[in-house]
């Protein structure tokens, strides 16, 4: 790899806060029933915000934790592209094709020097909190955090013990390679925009408890084109 210069601007006054909600978190569980405690990843962690939730308590379990994520950011005759975290410290930078410049980071965006179509492989340290919610009724419950001018907001949903017939269905998910059938591993995977979490050894992620229906499905992995980019029918799948 070249000498890369890598910079970061000042963080962004009008930035948001990202609550993520992982199954590894809560033993594959997405839909709680009442008075179950969520427990939440929320980005950019170690600023102490406000937090507040419209049903039910809401805490801070850990505070200022780092995560290492590996990421392949898309530039399409684009100066601008955003990292799906924000980035707190950019560990290499790595053009795969056109070289695009030296990156600048702001929050989770990186802005190159001109436009550029070219692919950077981008190693980089996040932070992040551990927030927990409890609700004692079975409703869905919006979760905020807020400081500065910054803010954030997620949906909660606490309905898993209401008797609609709703929530019968456990989801695990495999990833395989569509031309070898192989399972893979260590692929991210994302359902509705949400991150679930990545591929284990087996190629499976468990999903916890659905509703029956058809969902939108985005699956990264290094090596591979995005499912939103291939041309594979993969980019839904339905809960029956």
């Amino acid at each position: 790899m070249a000498d890369r210069s890598i910079t970061f601007g000042k963080y962004a006054e009008n930035g948001a806060y990202k609550f993520f909600l992982e199954p590894e978190e809560n033993n594959g569980t997405t839909v709680f029933p009442a008075g179950f405690t969520a427990r939440l990843k929320l980005y950019p962690g170690g600023q102490s915000p406000s937090l507040s939730v419209t049903r039910g308590t809401v805490k801070t379990y850990a505070s200022g934790l780092r995560q290492q994520i590996t990421e392949f950011i898309i530039f399409k005759n684009s100066r601008k592209a955003s990292a799906t975290f924000p980035v707190a410290l950019a560990l290499t930078a790595e053009w795969q094709g056109e070289d695009g410049g030296n990156p600048v980071f702001t929050d989770s965006n990186i802005y190159l020097p001109q436009a550029a179509t070219s692919v950077l492989k981008l190693v980089y340290e996040t932070v992040y909190d551990l927030v927990d919610v409890t609700c004692p009724d079975s409703v869905f419950c919006l979760v905020s955090a807020e400081k500065a001018g910054q803010s954030g907001i997620f949906a909660l949903d606490f309905t898993d013990d209401l008797t609609t017939g709703t929530y019968t269905r456990t989801v695990i998910l495999t990833v395989r390679d569509a031309c070898t059938k192989k399972t893979l591993k260590d692929a991210h995977i994302y359902v509705n925009g949400k991150y679930m979490g990545k591929s284990d050894s087996e190629g499976r992620v468990r999903l916890g408890s659905m509703k029956t229906g058809t969902y939108s499905l985005l699956v990264e992995k290094s090596g591979y084109k995005r499912t939103d980019e291939d041309n594979v029918n993969n980019d839904i799948f339905t809960v029956s």
